[in-house]
């Protein structure tokens, strides 16, 4: 293997701590699987990151920052399709993503490091839904009853709702019933 610097061994590190979480979940997040991952000793691991709940940590929210950042919509899209997708994309890649924060919401309430994690995403996930609201309205496609950050909580919070409904299997709540639902929240706060 090559010389890295400090800070490219590090982001080794991150990268591994992200594809384990991805495809592993945070359970199998230890230093020793991460550090296998990477190709690194545990010692190094530990060497850049202060604890393994700071690495967890630290991937969780660079995973869903590309989650939230990824492009599920075509550019022409809607302002309504476009808020649509931030609240709840139908594309079944994201699926890893979706279930490592629905066991960082589980985690939160037991773990601060992930808590703070989890706390920074949802509000990361508010202010882009917020400014595609402000876009949308400043775009006249939306009419703004309320605060846009509150109409965002509030889409949000049935999102998350929903989402518990549907992980339970709740009898008529699948993917067609969880668009209707978004759909019918969209219009009552927008239009």
């Amino acid at each position: 293997m090559s010389y890295l610097s400090k800070e490219q061994r590090r982001e080794a590190i991150l990268q591994a701590a992200m594809r384990v979480a991805l495809s592993e979940g945070f359970t199998n997040m230890t230093v020793r699987r991460i550090a296998s991952e990477a190709q690194v000793a545990a010692g190094q691991v530990h060497h850049h990151f202060a604890s393994a709940g700071e690495l967890k940590s630290q991937a969780f929210v660079r995973l869903i920052r590309a989650l939230l950042d990824a492009e599920v919509v075509a550019e022409n899209a809607s302002w309504r399709e476009r808020l649509h997708a931030m609240l709840g994309s139908d594309d079944g890649s994201f699926e890893p993503y979706v279930r490592l924060w629905r066991e960082a919401q589980l985690l939160a309430t037991r773990d601060a490091e992930i808590k703070s994690a989890y706390v920074l995403t949802m509000e990361m996930w508010h202010q882009e839904t917020v400014a595609i609201i402000r876009a949308g309205a400043a775009a006249q496609a939306f009419t703004l009853k309320d605060r846009a950050e509150n109409i965002a909580w509030r889409l949000i919070g049935l999102v998350c709702g929903l989402d518990g409904f549907y992980v339970l299997n709740i009898p008529d709540m699948d993917d067609t019933a969880f668009n209707q639902h978004l759909d019918t929240l969209i219009g009552l706060e927008l239009y």
